[in-house]
């Protein structure tokens, strides 16, 4: 379960942010995790209230926000969403999409005081 991990490096650089940035303490977390990511989404909110126990973001609402997957396609130079991983172009028919946006994550927005 990676997720664990991903929670421990998310509360690490709240830890940073903090001692750079002169907060005390996390209220809110938004976090941005494309489609594709290979998050579990439960399992990083499972996991996040163990990791976060005694932190500054002990009692952090965590929000997450799903971003969709876009493909860029080579044959007609559009841009669109992608339902799967190796979808054809929904306007022509192509396989020959690329992977524009829906593979990261990000923190998007952290409220504090």
């Amino acid at each position: 379960m990676h997720e664990l991990s991903i929670c421990q490096s998310i509360v690490n650089t709240l830890k940073s942010h903090a001692e750079d940035h002169q907060f005390s303490r996390v209220l809110c977390l938004r976090l941005d995790i494309g489609q594709f990511a290979g998050v579990e989404v439960e399992a990083l909110r499972f996991c996040f209230p163990v990791v976060a126990l005694g932190t500054l973001a002990e009692e952090a609402e965590l929000k997450i926000n799903i971003v969709p997957a876009q493909g860029w396609c080579d044959n007609c130079q559009r841009t669109m969403t992608m339902q799967a991983r190796y979808s054809p172009c929904m306007n022509c028919g192509s396989h020959g999409l690329t992977l524009s946006a829906g593979e990261d994550m990000r923190i998007a927005e952290v409220e504090v005081e």
